[in-house]
């Protein structure tokens, strides 16, 4: 089911019980440290002991998973409910991590980040609640991990400090008398930039009209517009409400001592509370009496087309988070009825012509929606879009969905539950578990999955799906019909507003209280500036670096032959999962086949086949695998950007029982699809055409980056031609002039698929352990015997570099900043000291100019042993002031002045980006990039070795290298229209993206 997490705020990322373990030690209805144990019983979904304790003074809840995991999560949630777009929740969120009173520093958060070996450090602010999650595979600094967020969240200095509220949340800033007023601060930038999205957008408008009367209707994450009204009063009061013991929820995973644990909860904090005589309660949003329609708009760039640029939604109040069985059955019908490549509705849209893609899901808060969008349609479907909703529902609960199609949905859901295939196992279940742990009082009913997966499960024997979708769907009011169309020029036009309302706010101000707001911005980024005292500095606890290991952690590859073919076995457990990879060379291609490489990749496994229709096939792989999917990778063999090995992967997952089948499945695909079927290759491209340009509005980081690498660099001038601006150039051309370029679009997709897909030109790759890879070695045998046996001739292409600074101008209201180059193309070696540089600029320096006094949501560098090296901003308010601090680096590095300390805080730090917990499933893909990049155990041995030495000298010294990156004076800019065009001068070329 889908979990109602709307925020999500991220500064980095089998039980085995002892003789002394919880169920022996540890009785229901005894009091331990304070707790009473509640109930306690043996989970068999998370194979683990559950404690469930309520804390007798202070009426805190806290669960113990008590799972022989080394990576230990703690995690404390507070129900939050707030009545404005104000954004308190998310605000107090950052807040609360910025000092406290053990921890008089201006932010411990950072300084763990610096220096922790966690595993996972968060925090996340959803629609109802605030959660703060630490995990670490170290005892000590798991304990540290706790010590510093308990009292963050219970003692935290904003309680007295305005400046916490001016820096993470919102301020007026005036730097002179003859400078404009504007707006700064952290969250305000980040949910400019949310809101920069229009699903984002979308989603809030809806929530708006759904619950106009209770707090699903507000904005947590908080509204640009409405942030700067929060007050420092409002924001106090809102933590006295909501902050204390008996509103929260902790939870312990791992295998970490259960009586230490309570005894230090008890005695540092929660025996100094008394119950609170708060309740924190949601009402249910009274029903509509019948179906509303609402038209918005969102913005896109100034002169940008309007057309199929339109979201149409339709939304139901249906169920609640707390009934799991229901969730699950909504996120049955969402795939049956929507999201499976032959689902009713997906049909009858594309039938008629609605829109390019649609999508549904069913979001589980207290009171949960299913949510319909098709995206990229028109106003004027509107009505023809709700009239085939209903009839298709209407026909679906009369006639009955497709059981094949629904056994598919139901296995692929049971298979996904059942693996877990996530290192952050505390994680997971903190999500399982919360709506029913705070909305029902039991957090058990979220952990125990199987019995309302036998209840969804029934979908295959009765009419629940039929029954769900005519009670809380065909026949219920409380809905709405949204129309989220463009708006060219909006974001110029709000943008003016703002300087409006602030121009005004500035002439109603009086020359004193100027003069004061001057004072009161020199204030606050004097106090931004100013270094933690050595005596603050040293509350904060930390390992030491005797408690690194000095130990690299490798992982195997067995190179073995089967029937002329190579194939890479990475030998572990798996629980009878066979996790498949085969890899094409790409480099068979020609260079201007490339960019079909990746359009073939979005298309195979969606396509009929000779022996299936692409619907047939998707009950197919859903019935038979745990997962199927093609996708583009690459590798740098020795990380030399001159030898790129890009592939073309084929990935399966499936039980060993399942492996002929897993194999027969991957042959129908690769060597019987239907790459010439005109009408399916139209729906495939226009869908995919969609989700491209989506990204670009969603991710303008990432195309930035790209965009900038390839300036200087084989890898970047390549994946420019895969997932860059140049790809989404290269799909519109194609999806818009489809019915003139379809026989040449067929053409290069099957010689693309002849060149790659040939015995000689393929590597297989298995994860699982020795006693199920005769099942793996049968199944690729008889895959590899039907594809052509043919000579491999690989290109070696030829791309022209060329420094080309743009400016990408779009209707986001944020900026994205990049800045970098190759340090060997300019002579110098990468060495494992700088992913210590990488901490420290990341960390201290960028994290301070950018995002603490820039008011960025994120300022970070990047180096890699490839030699890329990228200065970056995210979700940030400025441009040229971002570039001036980029520039300034090298002055900080000769600067740098590092105690033993400190230093020590920085290595372990990295060691922890290097080290953490990973599933069998990642080992091997580990293993492959280890193979294919001819990585060996000396080399990690070394980079190893070099972190752990590295000394503020180390650093300094590397203030040539960054000097002479910097000198290169790339950059590239995915920004704000009007910003990017006030700063064209720094540009070689402005680029409209027309959104």
């Amino acid at each position: 089911m889908k979990r109602n997490i709307a925020y999500f705020f991220l500064v980095a990322v089998f039980a085995v019980f002892t003789a002394c373990s919880p169920k022996e030690k540890f009785q229901s209805g005894e009091k331990y440290h304070g707790f009473t144990l509640v109930e306690k019983k043996f989970v068999e979904e998370v194979n683990a002991n559950c404690l469930l304790f309520k804390h007798d003074k202070s009426g805190a809840r806290l669960l113990k998973i008590a799972a022989d995991d080394q990576n230990k999560l703690f995690n404390i949630a507070f129900k939050t409910t707030p009545q404005n777009d104000c954004g308190t929740p998310h605000i107090m969120e950052h807040s609360v991590l910025n000092g406290s009173k053990n921890f008089p520093v201006k932010s411990p958060f950072d300084i763990l980040i610096k220096g922790s070996l966690n595993t996972f450090l968060n925090a996340m602010t959803g629609a109802d609640f605030t959660t703060f999650p630490v995990a670490s595979m170290n005892d000590k600094d798991y304990f540290n991990l706790m010590h510093v967020y308990l009292d963050a969240v219970f003692n935290p200095n904003l309680l007295t400090d305005p400046k916490i509220l001016q820096q993470e949340g919102w301020h007026h800033e005036l730097a002179s008398k003859d400078d404009e007023v504007v707006y700064k601060g952290v969250v305000y930038n980040e949910m400019k930039g949310a809101f920069s999205n229009p699903g984002r957008e979308l989603g809030y408008q809806i929530n708006k009209i759904l619950f106009p009367d209770n707090t699903y209707g507000v904005s947590s994450g908080g509204y640009p517009k409405a942030i700067p009204q929060l007050t420092q009063e409002a924001f106090v009061n809102f933590h006295k409400k909501y902050y204390h013991p008996g509103n929260s929820y902790i939870l312990l995973y791992g295998n970490a001592d259960l009586d230490k644990e309570l005894q230090f909860i008890d005695k540092e904090y929660l025996a100094n509370y008394n119950l609170s005589n708060e309740k924190i309660e949601i009402p249910m949003q009274k029903p509509f009496d019948k179906m509303k329609e609402a038209e918005k708009t969102y913005a896109v760039a100034d002169g940008a087309s309007t057309k199929d640029k339109t979201f149409l939604n339709m939304s139901f109040v249906a169920g609640e988070g707390t009934d799991i069985a229901l969730s699950l059955t909504f996120d049955v019908l969402a795939d049956a009825l929507v999201n499976h490549e032959s689902a009713p509705l997906r049909l009858a849209l594309q039938e008629a012509g609605i829109g390019r893609d649609v999508s549904a899901y069913y979001n589980s808060a207290k009171q949960g929606v299913f949510d319909i969008t098709v995206e990229n349609a028109n106003p004027e479907d509107k009505d023809k879009f709700k009239e085939i909703v209903f009839s298709t529902m209407k026909t679906v609960a009369e006639k009955g969905f497709d059981k094949t199609m629904v056994e598919g949905i139901l296995n692929r859901m049971e298979f996904n539950m059942k693996e877990g295939n996530t290192p952050q196992k505390g994680m997971m279940y903190l999500l399982q578990s919360y709506q029913s742990w705070m909305f029902a009082d039991n957090p058990f009913p979220g952990l125990e999955y199987n019995k309302p997966l036998e209840e969804a499960k029934k979908a295959l024997t009765t009419n629940i799906l039929e029954t769900t979708t005519t009670k809380y769907l065909v026949n219920n009011p409380h809905a709405l019909l949204m129309v989220l169309k463009p708006e060219p020029g909006l974001q110029a036009k709000l943008t003016a507003e703002t300087k409006a309302e602030l121009k005004a706010f500035k002439d109603g101000l009086s020359e004193e209280e100027k003069e004061k707001l001057i004072e009161q911005t020199k204030e606050l980024i004097a106090h931004q500036k100013k270094e933690d005292t050595p005596e603050a500095m040293a509350t904060v606890p930390m390992l030491e670096l005797a408690d690194i290991s000095s130990d690299i952690e490798w992982f195997d590859i067995d190179k073995k032959n089967i029937s002329d073919v190579e194939v890479l076995h990475h030998n572990t457990f798996t629980n009878n999962i066979l996790y498949s990879n085969l890899y094409f060379d790409i480099r068979t291609l020609p260079k201007e086949l490339i960019p079909y490489a990746e359009l073939l990749s979005s298309f195979l496994g969606k396509l009929n086949t000779e022996n299936y229709t692409y619907g047939e096939l998707d009950n197919a792989l859903n019935i038979q695998t745990g997962g199927f999917s093609t996708y583009t990778t690459t590798f740098l063999e020795n990380h030399s950007d001159d030898k790129i090995i890009p592939k073309f992967a084929v990935y399966t997952k499936a039980t060993a029982e399942k492996a002929g089948k897993m194999f027969e499945l991957a042959n129908e695909i690769i060597n019987h699809s239907k790459l010439n079927d005109k009408d399916r290759l139209k729906e495939l491209l226009t869908r995919h055409q969609s989700r491209v340009e989506s990204n670009i509005k969603n991710y303008g980081l990432g195309y930035a980056m790209t965009r900038l690498r390839s300036y200087y660099s084989t890898y970047g001038a390549y994946s420019e031609k895969t997932s860059g601006l140049d790809y989404y150039r290269f799909v519109t051309d194609l999806s818009e002039n489809f019915d003139t370029k379809s026989d040449e679009l067929i053409a290069n997709l099957e010689k693309t698929a002849a060149l790659l897909f040939t015995k000689k030109n393929t590597i297989g790759s298995v994860t699982c352990d020795e006693k199920d890879f005769m099942a793996y070695t049968t199944g690729i045998k008889t895959l590899t015997s039907n594809l052509k046996d043919e000579p491999v001739s690989l290109n070696n292409w030829k791309f022209d570099f060329k420094k080309k600074n743009e400016g990408l101008k779009t209707a986001s209201k944020v900026q994205y900043v990049v800045k970098g180059y190759d340090l060997k193309k300019l002579g110098y070696e990468y060495n494992g000291k700088m992913r210590v540089l990488n901490q420290v600029l990341s960390t201290d320096w960028l994290q301070k100019q950018i995002r603490v006094i820039g008011g960025a949501y994120g300022g970070f560098a990047g180096i890699s042993n490839s030699g890329n090296v990228y200065f970056a901003s995210y979700r940030d308010p400025n441009l040229s002031e971002t570039i001036n601090n980029y520039n300034k680096t090298p002055e900080y590095l000769e600067k740098f002045d590092a105690d033993a300390k400190e230093m020590t805080r920085y290595i372990i730090g990295t060691i922890s980006r290097m080290d953490g917990p990973m599933t069998a499933s990642q080992r091997g893909k580990r293993a492959i990039q280890y193979y294919f990049e001819k990585t060996t155990p000396e080399e990690l041995k070394t980079e190893r070795a070099a972190v752990l030495s590295t000394t503020p000298e180390d650093i300094k010294e590397m203030k040539k290298m960054v000097e002479d990156i910097l000198a290169q004076n790339a950059i590239c800019v995915y920004g704000n229209e009007t910003k990017v065009n006030e700063n064209a001068k720094l540009f070689g070329k402005v680029i409209s993206l027309k959104e």
